[in-house]
């Protein structure tokens, strides 16, 4: 099912929608699949940036003091963060190879913020099942406006300071858009895959993903701007695996 918005003055005369879409009950549990821990191994590598990189744009935040008084400068949109040729915000992760093993779903909740009137973080993981929880830091209005291509659309209000809602992605899906419908320039992406090897990369391109077990795997990784890569990586019992990824303009 998918909400729809007809505009703004409906949101500040309704106080916002409850919300819909985005179960956030979670699935029934499967049967988890044995892994061995005494011989999984560790994917490992970097995602590098070639050639001369894209300018970023910094955010407008137009009239909205309650969102550019809560910063001291110009602030990047975060779609190009490229040091020293590493690219920061790649989501890695394992694309193909697990498809006979069940994990189990974390009890934990990955928390995501609206604070700054950005999304914090920008890319975020998850896994399928898993609680997603947003939380709004502002002392202003948002809405939390999810529309995975693969599974059921959300938009759920946090009308205020401290207002969490908790939303679930059945399906896998890596590129997930979510956005504020209040402040177009609020958009942060989710990669939501069914086990727990994937990771994003910090200011240093690096990412890790442990406890592997052995096996032939595809490795992808995904950019919101510099777009996608694979590569084909053999694990060998408590080994490590080394795979690099280099990225360039779109």
């Amino acid at each position: 099912m998918y909400c729809s918005i007809p505009g703004l003055a409906l949101w500040l005369a309704l106080g916002l929608l409850a919300g819909c879409g985005g179960g956030d009950e979670p699935p029934p549990p499967r049967e988890r699949t044995p892994l061995d821990m005494t011989t999984t191994g560790t994917i490992t590598g970097e995602v590098r940036y070639e050639g001369d990189v894209p300018t970023m744009a910094t955010v407008n935040f137009g009239s909205f003091r309650q969102c550019f008084s809560q910063h001291t400068g110009p602030v990047p949109r975060g779609d190009a963060l490229v040091q020293n040729g590493r690219v920061e915000n790649a989501f890695v992760y394992v694309k193909e190879g697990l498809e006979e093993r069940v994990f189990l779903i974390p009890t934990e909740p990955v928390t995501i913020d609206q604070r700054g009137c950005l999304y914090v973080p920008h890319v975020a993981g998850a896994q399928v099942g898993q609680a997603i929880r947003f939380v709004n830091s502002d002392p202003t209005l948002h809405n939390v406006h999810g529309r995975p291509a693969g599974s059921s659309a959300w938009n759920v209000s946090l009308a205020r300071k401290g207002a969490n809602r908790t939303v679930r992605v059945g399906v896998p899906e890596v590129g997930v858009s979510v956005r504020c419908d209040l402040h177009p320039w609020m958009q942060g992406w989710l990669g939501v895959v069914d086990h727990p090897y994937f990771a994003v990369t910090g200011a240093d391109g690096h990412f890790t993903l442990p406890n592997v077990p052995p096996g032939d795997y595809v490795v992808a990784v995904w950019h919101e701007r510099f777009g996608t890569r694979e590569s084909r990586v053999s694990l060998v019992p408590t080994g490590t695996a080394t795979v690099d990824f280099t990225l360039t303009g779109q």
